[in-house]
């Protein structure tokens, strides 16, 4: 796997906390905040900066601030962590993803940084919410403005949806009045995040995405999906390929928002205490001292190489981890 002075960008969390409730996010459940196998926490400056010494921020091309739970609004540092970064590689290449929908104060700071900030903004006042819930369109749009004003790179990312699919082409015309550089539109593909039940926090249908034809009982998916979860080890099947990690061939490793590292975020999704995936109880015996807080990045990549040694296995049932099988499996 990756050695430390072959890194060249990070993939970073720095908080896992939301104040959105998008309802196929893994951090809820339709919308339902009863999930709660990961920690709640954001990364300060300080932890920052054990992370990021000034050597390796010198080394690095690319960070990436997009979590797997949380958004980058919610962290109490966020403007002074990106400062912290610039500050010490004036070269770098940032990007964050957001919904943008929190802390209007920074926004004008974050502008006169050469930052790239993507908003996830999918669709109109009248459509956004149905996805983005909990989030403020007016307030994601004023501090767009405020980032855009200030010379901050802005895109607009707009995921489409049947709710929204008719807006894509005012989306796009409000995106160039407002000044946001590119548009984006992802599309989707079937069974993905397009079709699914809306629950609101009493567990009351609130509306459903896409043509859902399944259980609007909220009882009854929760039991499902917890029969699912205890059948996980023992009912998993799937077909064996050959790794290509995307990773490894970026020299990129994740670091989540409590400081531990993994290889990628699809195999950061709290491996320590979130039993719903197969990937994670095939990696517990392989994590040994990986929060860079504690021990520093060289030392917390060193168990990366039982991962690289899983993708010899014939099979997932054999070893080979099911994530990599899934995300990075060549198929012919």
């Amino acid at each position: 796997m990756i050695k430390y002075n072959q890194i060249k960008s990070v993939h970073l969390e720095i908080s896992s906390r939301c104040n959105a409730m998008c309802p196929a996010c893994p951090r809820n459940f339709y919308g339902v905040d009863v999930i709660d196998n990961y920690p709640v926490c954001d990364l300060r400056l300080d932890q920052i900066k054990k992370i990021f010494p000034v050597e390796f921020l010198k080394q690095l091309d690319n960070i990436l601030i997009n979590g797997n739970y949380g958004d980058f609004v919610t962290a109490r540092d966020a403007l002074g962590i990106i400062d912290y970064f610039y500050q010490e590689n004036n070269r770098l290449n940032i990007e964050v993803s957001t919904t943008g929908s929190a802390q209007p104060k920074i926004w004008a700071g974050l502008g006169k940084l050469p930052v790239r900030v993507v908003f996830r903004l999918d669709g109109l006042r009248d459509t956004h919410h149905l996805y983005r819930q909990n989030t403020d369109f007016d307030m994601i749009i004023n501090n767009a403005k405020k980032f855009i004003a200030a010379g901050g790179n802005a895109t607009w990312t707009m995921i489409v949806f049947d709710h929204n699919k008719h807006q894509i082409e005012q989306c796009r015309t409000m995106s160039q009045q407002l000044g946001f550089k590119q548009f984006r539109v992802i599309q989707e593909p079937p069974n993905a995040r397009n079709t699914f039940p809306v629950f609101s926090a009493d567990r009351r249908l609130s509306h459903v995405v896409g043509d859902y034809q399944g259980s609007t009982d909220f009882d009854v998916l929760w039991q499902q999906r917890s029969q699912r979860d205890a059948r996980l080890n023992v009912e998993y099947h799937e077909e064996s390929y050959p790794i290509k990690c995307q990773a490894q061939e970026n020299r990129q490793i994740y670091i989540a928002s409590d400081g531990n590292v993994y290889p990628c975020c699809w195999l950061g999704f709290s491996p320590q205490t979130d039993d719903t995936r197969l990937v994670n109880h095939q990696m517990r015996p392989m994590i040994k001292e990986n929060n860079a807080i504690e021990y520093g990045i060289e030392h917390a990549i060193e168990w990366f190489t039982h991962v690289e040694e899983s993708w010899s296995k014939s099979s997932v049932a054999e070893g080979k981890l099911s994530a990599c099988n899934e995300t990075c499996g060549i198929r012919t």
